[in-house]
């Protein structure tokens, strides 16, 4: 029997074909019907032009599309001859807005769709938690628009630098802001402090507090999603970023990774047309985002869950909780030590006179981000978009599946469809 099931609460919409064989998942296919057609758009009009445009791809990491259009456009400079050499501040200001966008995103992850979908699993009651993940965000979002003049849809990065220039005040504003943050993340989510939950090594730990962390976890494992939800065991980590580096990875066995290998294939979507594509390495599927970064930074309490369940539900949960700890570390460190007596804008040289193509290449929070430019004369003759979503949740034959599509294999319906959220599905990105 093939039932098919849409799937909203998610950043657009996408459909799921299951094959169902005795009330288990046999096999499923999955589409996104919504051609947004953003890489046409883009041909023909000035490369600076994508600064404003890609942004507007998503309106949950716009940034991160915003740091792959410039960091593109800039290697476009590179290979014309003409290299930019950003600032320290200006390096160090992009990189932070782009962790505080992840943060954002984290949160809403964890309080607007896995708790929601977890109690419906488990028909159990809890309350506020949107409420939660909602006014968590709207901390983050304050933060990102001190620096990006607003968020969403901000194009405050340029070749050669950014355009913002924050003064001592924005940056104790800044901080003030922060620290309410991860104050919140600590009464609320953890149940300890921050400095207590990077020392956890053991995911037995999380039973020892009282928080929201805590009833994740323990929902898990009712549900036996530390037995369910298994992918290739495999990963890619492409940006490199201070929270992360590239890597390809085994299980926990970390290889050298080039992006020229990755690259997007026609999706398998026999009932109804699908205008996302999937994403491979090397003509192979591999699994991206939090678990794949956290993995390859050999986080002890990710290696811990790994080493116990494997690439299951409950690791791929749990490993962006903790990633969001991390981040919410970095984030800190590095809002103390921003240089913001340099100069934030290196001149470079019009646009009108670059010939090349650049990549530019950003870990958002779903996973790898690529933007591949080609610029003749000033102008984009084409756009290509890769997406950490495309990575994740492409639909290919059964014979060789994608991380999400194996991962909902032998479980009922309503199972499968819990899985399929914890990869962060975004629709939206998929069919740029």
């Amino acid at each position: 029997m093939i039932t098919k099931q849409l799937i909203d609460q998610i950043e657009g919409e996408a459909s799921i074909y299951f094959d169902m064989k005795d009330d288990k998942v046999d096999f499923a296919t999955i589409s996104f019907p919504h051609f947004r057609g953003m890489e046409n758009i883009l041909e023909g009009k000035s490369a600076l032009d994508a600064l404003v445009i890609t942004p507007r791809v998503c309106g949950i990491c716009g940034h991160a599309h915003l740091m792959a259009t410039v960091r593109a456009i800039e290697d476009a400079y590179k290979n014309s001859g003409n290299e930019i050499v950003l600032s320290q501040k200006s390096e160090q200001i992009r990189e932070f807005t782009l962790i505080m966008e992840m943060i954002q995103n984290h949160f809403k992850w964890i309080y607007l769709t896995i708790i929601p979908h977890l109690l419906k699993l488990t028909s159990t009651q809890r309350t506020q938690t949107p409420l939660k993940g909602a006014y968590a965000a709207s901390i983050a979002s304050k933060v990102i628009a001190i620096f990006a003049g607003q968020w969403p849809h901000s194009s405050y990065m340029i070749p050669g630098g950014i355009t913002s220039d924050p003064s001592n005040v924005d940056i104790l504003k800044a901080q003030s802001h922060l620290d309410e943050l991860i104050g919140f993340f600590e009464k609320e989510t953890l149940g300890a402090s921050l400095e207590e939950f990077l020392l956890f090594e053991s995911c037995k730990e999380f039973r020892e507090v009282d928080s929201d962390i805590a009833f994740i976890e323990q929902e898990l494992l009712n549900t036996d999603m530390h037995k369910k939800g298994f992918a290739h065991d495999r990963f890619i980590v492409a940006g490199e970023h201070r929270f992360t580096k590239s890597a390809k990875l085994n299980k926990t066995r970390s290889f050298k990774m080039n992006v020229k290998y990755i690259d997007s294939v026609d999706s398998y979507s026999p009932k109804e047309h699908s205008y996302a594509k999937n994403a491979q390495y090397k003509n192979e599927y591999y699994e991206t985002g939090p678990l794949a970064r956290t993995i390859s930074q050999k986080i002890p309490l990710v290696k811990n869950m790994h080493r116990r369940f494997k690439d299951s539900a409950y690791t791929r949960v749990m490993a962006r909780i903790t990633e969001l700890g991390y981040l919410l570390q970095q984030a800190k460190q590095l809002s103390s030590g921003l240089y913001i007596d340099q100069d934030s804008y290196t001149k470079t040289v019009a646009i009108q006179n670059i010939t090349a193509e650049g990549v530019g290449v950003v870990e958002a929070p779903r996973g790898p981000l690529l933007h591949k430019v080609s610029i003749k004369n000033g102008l984009i003759d084409s756009y290509k978009i890769i997406t950490p979503t495309q990575f994740n949740i492409g639909s290919s034959k059964q014979s060789n599946p994608t991380p999400a599509q194996k991962a909902m294999l032998g479980t009922t319906q309503e199972e499968a469809l819990f899985i399929f959220r914890t990869f962060d599905v975004c629709s939206v990105c998929t069919t740029h």
